[in-house]
């Protein structure tokens, strides 16, 4: 059994990355690590550490999209 999109019922299904939050919470707490490792010499080892659990996270936890009609939904998340 294959999963059919919610909206139009196909079953050309791709599985998309959650980019967005790749970037915010990648880059935006790699910058933060980096700025706070000024202070705290310690949080420099953290970085890499930091940006590779994101990196995986973006690439384990992906949404799925429709080819045909372009519509994207998170298909972890319980129907209303």
């Amino acid at each position: 059994m294959s999963i059919k999109c919610p909206k139009c019922g196909s079953t050309k299904i791709v599985p998309v990355g959650q980019y967005d939050k790749f970037v915010y919470y990648g880059f935006g707490g790699t910058a933060v690590l980096g700025i706070a490792g000024f202070f705290v010499s310690g949080l420099f080892i953290l970085m890499p550490a930091w940006f590779l659990m994101c990196l995986i996270f973006y690439r384990k936890n992906p949404l799925a999209a429709c080819d045909d009609c372009n519509h994207s939904w998170n298909p972890r998340k319980p129907k209303a």
